[in-house]
């Protein structure tokens, strides 16, 4: 008796195993189908990057967090394409279909932003950073600033002084911790999405779900 439920316990396992593995491979599709629509790769010197680009007007190149590529970018600033925008959303350097240079530092990638301004015939754009994408959009003012005409920062990670107080508590290294793993796996951000969205939404992406 002990056998067959250890056999039926063990397949059990097995089948579950199977079935959140082919979930996981097939959600991870749709995701990457879903968010190359609209987009293409443009070459430029800094090498290739991902963009999308909507409407017609003043040049908006919008620079997306940690949560997604030029998708992200795009779903926070279309709506600006009804007011005499153009939004030139891209992915920054390892996301999507950006490829990761050894350098992926914001200095180098403000400087592959101007690259993508130059390659698409844009002089001169306002520029938007949203979180993790607002290092990168202040280097590009500080490093080239004849090529923003302005510059917008939404929750931006930014560097703050020493001598200014914490508005918020510090992050313990433990849960720093946690947080960079969880990033960097595909499979346990997804995981997290359908076990604990509403503190993954709280922890990780600092959204109140």
């Amino acid at each position: 008796m002990k056998t067959v439920v250890l056999g039926i316990s063990v397949a059990s396992l097995l089948f579950a195993t199977v079935g959140v593995g082919w979930r996981f491979r097939h959600d991870l599709e749709l995701a990457g189908a879903s968010a190359s629509v609209g987009s293409r790769v443009v070459s430029t010197p800094c090498g290739p990057i991902e963009v999308q680009q909507a409407g017609q007007g003043i040049p908006l190149l919008m620079i997306h967090g940690s949560g997604g590529g030029h998708d992200q970018g795009m779903a926070w600033a279309r709506p600006l394409t009804k007011q005499g925008v153009q939004v030139i959303a891209m992915s920054r350097f390892g996301y999507l279909r950006t490829p990761r240079p050894t350098d992926a530092s914001p200095e180098a990638q403000a400087d592959a932003h101007v690259c993508l301004l130059d390659a698409l015939g844009i002089e001169k754009a306002a520029v938007m950073g949203v979180s993790a994408g607002g290092p990168s959009a202040m280097q590009t003012a500080i490093r080239h600033p004849d090529r923003v005409s302005a510059l917008v920062l939404l929750v931006p990670i930014a560097f703050k002084p020493g001598d200014v107080n914490h508005s918020a508590p510090p992050v313990s290294d433990k849960k720093d911790a946690l947080l960079l793993r969880l990033l960097a796996s595909d499979f346990l951000f997804w995981s997290a999405l359908h076990v604990a969205r509403d503190s993954l939404m709280r922890h990780v992406l600092a959204t109140p779900p």
